[in-house]
């Protein structure tokens, strides 16, 4: 009876992240709403950069989907980030948004890296 009761307690609680995924998964992010809030409310840029280019660790191109982004950033999996549990769905979907929008920068030239040119050239 304890095993059976276990059971159903495991599949309703799965059941309900499962939900609130799908939920955060269904909201629409405001670019520039997620641009003020990464830069200035939440302060973002102050770890990540204010283009989420730079910094540590870096969000372009970003890896997460938006449900996975929102639910590490309410409750975070390492202890370098702060959590934003008290910040709704709907918000953390805007910086989503954010930044999605930025475009991911391409690799400079190689002969523009004067270190790897110096490695490059002590191969025969």
């Amino acid at each position: 009876m304890k095993i059976g009761a276990l059971i159903a307690v495991i599949i309703v609680s799965a059941t309900a992240m499962n939900g609130l995924s799908q939920d955060s998964a269904a909201l629409t992010g405001n670019v520039e709403r997620g641009k003020t809030l990464f830069t200035a409310t939440l302060k973002c840029a102050s770890c990540h950069g204010t283009t989420a280019v730079s910094g540590s660790p870096r969000l372009v191109p970003m890896r997460r989907s938006q449900a996975e982004f929102i639910a590490f950033v309410q409750k975070p999996t390492v202890n370098a980030m702060p959590a934003f549990a008290d910040q709704s769905p709907q918000a953390l979907a805007d910086v989503y948004a954010y930044i999605k929008s930025v475009p991911v920068p391409s690799p400079p030239p190689v002969q523009n890296i004067p270190i790897l040119n110096d490695v490059l050239k002590t191969i025969p």
